[in-house]
């Protein structure tokens, strides 16, 4: 079946294109007629990439299928204007290019992170009677609050009116699928029929991200200079909470041995950085975005590697998809998590897990990960592999994203709960 993804971001963002690029790719290898309805690539600086103009429609041949490309506002700041204008500005245009150059598909599938990104589908449904399956990737509107870029009184004016649009698109949907199973109970507290609420893991490309041997060179050549680095990857946000890991980098000072990388960028890398300054921390070492190819092999350099969300209901029932990365790639992992995320590192036996916010509990788990319990490393790694090979992998997600792209086109009662 022909089916469109609507994505506000695909590659080159992400590189090479991250979840939306991999969704695409694993679902046109079950035979689907893919074609991709995004914006100009700007993330995460907020900037048109150079080779690109933006214009009304741009079409784009991404890996063998069609890329439509529609303008917007090009930011990634945490201020609330900026960020609606380029949430809404890309869901107008995307809305107009579906409804004047998009080819006519049997079904549409939406990346939801924004949610705003589900405004071109339910224009598509409205003009051509196109269902759509919703995949929730962040869960609205709490990550807007989560995020710290809302503001106002939580039931003002502007928040009833987020929480009203999220309804109608969650209703609109003939099918939502969500990243973890905390999501789904709360769509379903929402008054969105439960039955039509699937929990469908994120994967991750498993050709580029598995074991990978440790080199010596590489590891010399990223500054990390101590025999045992715990590692961060992935994007410094405000989400992340990732103060604490510069303060458990300051109690870590007394460790000659311990490196402490962040790896990536984002909206909170000046103030963090302006932080480890303060602090006057040398074992602490910004190293930038890396190119996604050379990612696994950067991976490899460290010993143990973090994941951190700030402690609220919302990241309690998220599920990261850098921890299907980690897993996929065999590395042992240490969650400064709670919630979904935390029951997934041990559940798989992948690592270890601490109180988010927590810097003296975090500094801890390293100093005695890195000093009694370096033997398990391999083994809780090559665990979490196997977990992921098992339940989490490429193979079994497209197939129940396919499945539920289906139903919804077969099914009339599944063309949402508006009745359409």
């Amino acid at each position: 079946m022909r089916v469109s993804f609507v994505s506000q971001w695909y590659a080159p963002e992400f590189g090479d294109g991250g979840v939306p690029k991999e969704i695409v790719t694993a679902l046109a290898g079950l035979g689907h007629d893919m074609q991709v309805l995004t914006g100009f690539p700007n993330y995460p600086d907020g900037k048109v990439f150079p080779g690109y103009r933006q214009r009304f429609h741009q079409r784009d041949v991404v890996d063998s299928v069609p890329v439509h490309r529609a303008p917007l506002y090009p930011s990634h700041d945490t201020r609330l204007l900026r960020r609606a204008a380029n949430y809404l500005s890309f869901a107008t245009s995307a809305s107009m290019v579906a409804a004047s150059t998009l080819p006519v598909a049997d079904a549409t599938l939406v990346y939801s992170s924004p949610i705003t990104a589900a405004l071109p589908a339910m224009a598509i449904k409205a003009r051509r009677g196109t269902p759509f399956v919703l995949l929730v990737e962040d869960m609205w509107p709490q990550s807007v609050t989560a995020s710290g870029m809302s503001q106002g009184s939580a039931d003002g004016p502007a928040q009833r009116a987020l929480h009203r649009l999220c309804d109608a698109i969650y209703r609109s949907a003939g099918a939502i699928a969500v990243t973890s199973p905390g999501m789904a109970e709360l769509i379903a507290d929402r008054g969105i029929d439960r039955d039509k609420v699937h929990f469908v893991p994120n994967w991750v490309d498993e050709d580029r991200y598995r074991p990978q041997p440790f080199d010596s060179r590489l590891k010399s050549s990223l500054g990390l200079t101590r025999p045992f680095t715990v590692m961060y990857a992935g994007n410094l946000g405000e989400a992340q909470g990732l103060e604490t890991v510069i303060d458990a980098a300051a109690l870590l000072r007394e460790h000659a041995d311990i490196d402490v990388a962040l790896v990536g960028g984002g909206v909170a890398e000046p103030a963090l950085r302006r932080r480890a300054a303060d602090a006057r921390l040398d074992n602490i070492h910004f190293l930038g975005s890396k190119p996604p190819a050379e990612m696994p092999s950067v991976l490899a350099v460290a010993d143990l590697h973090l994941v951190s969300l700030r402690p609220t209901e919302l990241f309690r029932r998220t599920l990261p998809s850098k921890i299907q990365s980690l897993l996929a790639a065999g590395q042992p992992v240490l969650g400064c998590v709670e919630g979904d995320a935390a029951a997934l590192i041990e559940r798989s036996g992948a690592g270890w897990t601490t109180t988010p916010g927590e810097a003296a509990e975090l500094a801890a788990a390293v100093a005695r990960i890195a000093t009694v319990e370096t033997a398990s490393l391999a083994q809780r790694g090559a665990a979490g592999r196997e977990y992921y090979l098992a339940h989490l992998s490429r193979r079994a997600g497209a197939r129940a994203l396919s499945d539920l792209l289906a139903g919804v086109r077969q099914t009339p009662g599944a063309r949402g709960e508006d009745g359409r």
